[in-house]
C-alpha cells in the first residue's frame, strides 16, 4: 500500500493530468483485463502452480467472441468462456494426471493456444462490422461515472476474494500450495482442487478475452500477448510467492494497480515504452527479492 501512495503522490507532482477523473478512470479500466487474468494467476500461485498460458486463452478467448458477435453476446460471450474453461481443464489434467510440472504443461498449452488463434483467424483481425449497444456495453459503457469493466473487475475481485477466506474449496487451495503431502493425508483431493484452480485460471483469463472483444470490437490473433507477465508480476508485487500457500486476491490487485499507475504515469512523462519494460523487470526481480527476504525474517 506504501508504494502505491508513493507512486500516486509523485505523480500527481510529477504530471498535472494525472489526477484528473478521466485519466484515473481510464487507469483503472485499462488495468481491469490484467487484473481479472492476475487474480486466476493467484489462484493458481497460491496452489503452488503457475500458468503460462493465460495469455493465449485471452487472445483465443476474445477471437471467438468478436467471431460470433452477429448471434448476440449471450452466444458469443458464453462460446469464449468454454474455450477458456476447456483449455484451463486441459492444463489441470495435463498436471494432475499426466504429472507434468505446471511450468511445461502451461507452457506447451500457451503455445498451442495462440497456435489455435492464428489458424482461427488465419493470422488476421476479425472485426465486428456491425457491433451492437449490447456487444460493446461489457467492455465500453458507464455506470454513472464509472467504466463497466472497472464495476465487473470489483465484483470479481470481492467474489473471487471471499471464496479464497470463507469456503472449504478456499482453505484447500492454501493447505495444497503450502505442503501437497500434508494436505493429501488430511483428506483433501489434491487433483480435483488443482484442476479446479486451472479451470478458474482459464475461465478468467477468457473472461478477459471476451472485455478486450467487446471494448475493441475486433478480435485480434496476437490479443492478450505478455498478459501472463504482467499477470505474474501483479501477483508477486501483491505479496504472494511461489512456494505456494501464501498471498491474497486483495494483496494482487494492489500490484495491478502499482503497475498500472506506474506505467500511466511513465506515459505522461514520454518515457519510451522499452525503458518501462527495463523497469518492469526490475520491479519483478525487487518483488521476489523482498518476499524471500520476508520469509527469512
Amino acid at each position: 500500500m506504501l508504494a502505491l501512495i508513493v507512486i500516486l503522490v509523485v505523480a500527481s507532482l510529477l504530471s498535472p493530468y494525472f489526477l484528473s477523473t478521466r485519466n484515473i478512470f481510464n487507469v483503472l479500466r485499462g488495468a481491469t483485463m490484467v487484473g481479472i487474468v492476475a487474480i486466476g494467476m493467484t489462484y493458481v500461485i497460491l496452489n503452488r502452480g503457475i500458468d503460462l498460458s493465460v495469455g493465449s486463452l485471452v487472445g483465443l478467448s476474445a477471437a471467438l467472441t468478436a467471431s460470433f458477435a452477429d448471434y448476440g453476446i449471450g452466444i458469443a460471450a458464453s462460446i469464449g468462456l468454454v474455450s477458456g474453461l476447456v483449455l484451463g481443464l486441459a492444463n489441470g489434467l495435463m498436471i494432475t494426471k499426466l504429472r507434468l510440472q505446471p511450468f511445461i504443461a502451461t507452457l506447451g498449452m500457451m503455445i498451442f493456444a495462440r497456435g489455435l488463434v492464428f489458424v482461427y483467424t488465419n493470422g488476421s483481425n476479425i472485426v465486428v462490422d456491425k457491433p451492437t449497444d449490447a456487444f460493446t456495453w461489457l467492455g465500453s459503457a458507464y455506470i454513472g461515472p464509472v467504466p463497466v469493466p472497472v464495476v465487473v473487475f470489483v465484483l470479481i475481485w470481492a467474489l473471487c476474494a471471499l471464496v479464497l477466506r470463507y469456503t472449504v474449496f478456499g482453505r484447500e487451495i492454501f493447505a495444497v500450495g503450502a505442503n501437497e503431502e500434508a494436505a493429501r493425508l488430511s483428506g483433501i483431493n489434491v487433483d480435483r482442487n488443482k484442476i479446479r484452480v486451472y479451470c478458474i485460471s482459464g475461465v478468467l483469463a477468457a473472461f478477459a478475452g471476451v472485455i478486450m472483444a467487446s471494448r475493441l470490437t475486433v478480435g485480434e490473433p496476437n490479443g492478450g500477448t505478455l498478459f501472463e507477465l504482467d499477470a505474474i508480476a501483479a501477483t508477486l508485487i501483491g505479496g504472494t510467492t511461489f512456494d505456494g500457500g501464501v498471498g491474497s486476491v486483495h494483496g494482487t490487485v494492489l500490484g495491478v494497480l502499482i503497475l498500472a499507475f506506474l506505467s500511466n504515469v511513465l506515459n505522461l512523462l514520454n518515457i519510451s515504452p522499452y525503458s518501462q519494460m527495463l523497469l518492469k523487470g526490475v520491479i519483478i526481480v525487487l518483488a521476489v527479492v523482498v518476499s524471500e527476504w520476508r520469509k527469512r525474517k
